[in-house]
């Protein structure tokens, strides 16, 4: 009885110590905005675009630029205004929720998610590089 409740205690510490790295995981978000192909279609970047990340202030990304945010927890959303050629008006929102799991890192790209496409969430820059 005794060994069962050391590996009931056991179990119970390794799954709690599992929930918090989940919850408490930092996630490195890559915003881009650059032109990108895809099954040899050819996606433009945006003119002009403003992404909120979990209700920050918004970044503004203009063509062939990339961002960073840091997330922490097991989910975030993102705010997407696509704007007109001036930057002046809304074109366009997008509200996505992102559930990235035990993943550390993503990019989104967001001539992709503008296109309405389910490709839009990219292995990140990182991994994207050959090795020498």
């Amino acid at each position: 009885m005794r060994h069962f409740l050391r590996l009931l205690l056991l179990a119970l510490v390794v799954l709690l110590g599992t929930w918090l790295v989940y919850i408490g995981r930092e996630h490195q978000v890559f915003l881009d905005n650059k032109t990108i192909e895809v099954d040899g279609q050819s996606f433009r970047a945006l003119k002009s675009v403003k992404v909120s990340v979990n209700g920050a202030e918004p970044v503004e990304l203009l063509p062939r630029d990339r961002d960073l945010a840091l997330v922490v927890g097991p989910a975030f959303r993102i705010r997407v205004e696509v704007m007109d050629e001036w930057g002046e008006e809304v074109v366009k929102t997008i509200d996505r929720e992102l559930t990235p799991g035990f993943s550390r890192d993503m990019m989104l790209s967001m001539p992709l998610l503008a296109a309405d496409r389910e490709d839009w969430v990219r292995p990140s820059p990182t991994v994207q590089q050959e090795a020498p």
